[in-house]
């Protein structure tokens, strides 16, 4: 795997083994809200990288990620040589109680294995802190001895199946390597019992592969209607109600329990070891009818279930005493089980199937398979589907019944290339010239890397177009509709702007209306203030397939208003006329192999005012339609913008001719930050949202 970060540049981190999964994803949040850096190494068997994906959005972070199992010594040694690890939670493993006892000698060899392999690197770095991810089956039937419900740690050991053996067996080695060093090694093993529901963001939650093993993303399968009803393994318990007694924790309350372990671990003499377990529950116990009730009252949905017999491993009562983690970790639940159940319900409302989208499929730029560059295509499948890269957010296709109507490159070589003209890509900060590359805000001038002539272009040496966005958060909210969202922390030390900027570039795809909504966001971090005009790249050919010219394509416009530029290509103050057909004219202009040549910046309406930062809300107006006799396809361009530059295609390159695409930008004015009646409108202040919204619509 390519090496993503050298390890003299990268902050001590804390590496997560299963990250993607349920509970590493919630640890992983709140390892990165109390300043931790991480790195996620997961083979994604019971996993998606998406939760990884949405774990960048929602914590503003980019977080290098390993498909690599554990039991791989090779590949899992280059993780520890290419980053700076400090610690190490280790979630990673096989976990269902049932299923074990099925494949014994897989959850052996991929549990055990894993984690040796794990402690021999951790030995070989020098790494010593590490936090267990063990469980409440270490105990076995607890009920077997007096006094021992709620169960402490001091319980005595016995688990009942071979999942539990496997997490026995792993707290034994790790007692035999403490006592054989115990100056170097800081074992924290956490016992945790029933983790339940969800992120309340509704954005990362339990999706297990195939059929759930644990009962409530099993019950809110059923609810949503993916599994036709709920199967509780026996009623004749001796319990309140006769089905088994579990202490139930929300998954949140859990994951930082994690934060407490590890703070306590680094607060740990360094000249002194430690090998200590703590159990991470509630301490109350509830049936699995109490907890079938309380999510049919989340939901509200009587949920259909049907009683069979009990199931091989299980016991009575597993509830814990967490009376040790609450003395020395200071931790304690604060969480109820009718949170963990509204939180779950969330989920799964929000999150119909899960990670698991049908339409949706994402493909590589490189073969080593480095996950932050991916394309992702939106509406697979279908008759109208848009494939999008990290890198720039940039639009990589556009297929209409099957044809391909943008240009694009198969990897992020085409789109590295400093030829490449910015193709399909998000443009920011300052899309369009900016005049000599200068412009004063606040009394302070500022001077950007001259790349166009004589101006700065399209962001300069700053631009969006070769930075990696973070995510995306993929969604399908209702039937041929896609979501995908992007985000860009962009910080004032990676580029020659003032002040640290957040923005978003949410995609939304309508399979039947053959549209495209890309709506863009922005937000200061710090700083006072920053120009900010974004807008997208995309050249388009509607010719038939194969075909590499635009010629023969009918364009009309909505205005032949235009901004005069002089001949360094800044504005003279004046709006002109340009001859070119507009939506009133009876014919339309045919573009042909050079004539007429466009790089125009066309006003919607020049009676309008342009002061407006946050254009968003404004109506959709329709500023461009293109229409290619020989394919059939309309292109109609829909913007809340006050102008949009329309470019004919005479300076591609990189793998591509004049004249094989016409692109059509809508934005802000040209360099609009030095004109005193348009600065307001790129003029992004603090407390201040910046806002647009662009619709490619298909016929």
């Amino acid at each position: 795997m390519t090496v993503q970060l050298q390890s003299e540049n990268i902050a001590k981190a804390v590496l997560v083994t299963g990250g993607a999964g349920y509970i590493g994803s919630h640890t992983v949040v709140e390892l990165i809200e109390n300043g931790y850096e991480c790195v996620i190494v997961d083979n994604l068997s019971n996993s998606s990288y998406d939760s990884v994906a949405r774990l960048e959005i929602m914590t503003k972070h980019h977080i290098p990620f390993y498909k690599v199992d554990i039991c791989d010594a090779e590949s899992l040694g280059k993780v520890f040589k290419e980053h700076k690890i400090d610690s190490v939670i280790h979630f990673a493993g096989l976990k269902a109680v049932g299923e074990s006892t099925q494949i014994p000698l897989r959850y052996y060899h991929n549990n055990i294995l894993g984690t040796l392999v794990l402690l021999e690197l951790m030995q070989q770095y020098k790494v010593s802190k590490f936090v267990f991810s063990s469980s409440a089956t270490v105990y076995g039937d607890a009920t077997r001895f007096p006094n021992m419900i709620p169960i402490p740690e001091e319980c005595p050991l016995g688990p009942t199946n071979p999942y539990g053996h496997t997490k026995y067996t792993i707290e034994s080695i790790l007692n035999d390597l403490y006592n054989s060093d115990k100056k170097s090694w800081r074992f924290a093993i956490l016992r945790y019992f029933n983790p339940i529901g969800a992120h309340p963001s509704g954005l990362i939650g339990e999706d297990p592969l195939g059929i759930p093993n644990n009962l409530l993303p099993y019950m809110a399968q059923v609810a949503v209607g993916r599994r036709e009803k709920l199967y509780i393994f026996g009623d004749d318990y001796d319990s309140r109600d006769g089905t088994p007694i579990r202490d139930y924790i929300h998954v949140v309350d859990l994951a930082k329990g994690h934060i407490a372990a590890l703070k306590y671990l680094d607060a740990c003499n360094e000249k002194e070891g430690l090998c200590r377990e703590w159990n991470l529950g509630s301490g109350k116990g509830s049936t699995v009818f109490e907890v079938y009730h309380a999510f049919c009252k989340a939901s509200g949905i009587e949920l259909p279930y049907e009683v069979t017999g009990r199931r091989a491993g299980d016991v009575l009562n597993l509830t814990a005493k967490p009376d040790r983690a609450k003395r020395e970790l200071k931790w304690q639940t604060e969480l109820q089980v009718d949170d963990s159940c509204k939180d779950l319900w969330k989920w799964a409302t929000e999150n119909l199937f899960g990670y698991q989208l049908k339409g949706v499929e994402a493909r590589f730029s490189t073969e080593d398979m480095r996950y932050d560059e991916r394309f992702v295509t939106i509406g697979a499948g279908t008759k109208f589907q848009a494939t999008i890269a990290n890198l720039g957010a940039t639009i990589v296709d556009l297929k209409v019944d099957g044809q391909s109507v943008v240009l694009g490159y198969e990897n992020e070589q085409g789109y590295l290339n400093p030829d490449s003209t910015y193709i399909g890509a998000t443009i920011g900060r300052y899309a369009n010239r900016i005049a000599k590359g200068k412009f004063n805000l606040g009394g302070k001038d500022y001077q950007l890397t001259i790349n166009n002539g004589i101006n700065a272009n399209h962001g300069s040496i700053g631009s969006f177009h070769v930075k990696r966005f973070l995510g995306p958060i993929i969604q399908n909210p209702s039937k041929d509709v896609f979501t995908a969202e992007y985000m860009l922390i962009d910080n004032d030390k990676e580029t020659e702007f003032p002040g640290d900027l957040l923005v978003t570039v949410k995609y939304t795809l309508n399979v039947t209306k053959k549209t495209l909504e890309i709506e863009y966001k922005g937000k200061l971090t710090s700083g006072e203030a920053t120009p900010l005009n974004i807008t997208n790249h995309t050249y388009f050919n509607l010719n038939k397939p194969h075909e590499d010219t635009i010629k023969g394509t009918e364009i009309k416009v909505v205005s032949s208003k235009s901004v005069d530029v002089d001949k360094n290509v800044i504005p003279t103050g004046h709006i002109v006329d340009r001859d070119i057909a507009t939506f009133n004219s009876l014919k339309p202009t045919v573009l042909g192999p050079k004539d007429p040549e466009y790089d125009y910046c066309f006003v919607v309406d020049e009676n309008v005012k342009p002061n407006q930062i946050d254009t968003s809300n404004n109506e959709l107006k329709l500023v461009v339609e293109a229409f290619h006799p020989e394919s059939n396809i309309t292109l109609e361009v829909l913007s809340t913008e006050p102008t949009y530059q329309l470019y004919t295609g005479d300076f591609l390159s990189v793998g591509y001719t004049a004249r094989q695409g016409f692109a059509v930008e809508p934005g802000r004015y040209i360099d609009a930050i030095n004109q005193k009646e348009w600065k307001d409108c790129v003029t992004l202040k603090r407390g201040e949202t910046y806002g647009s919204k662009i619709v490619y619509r298909f016929s």
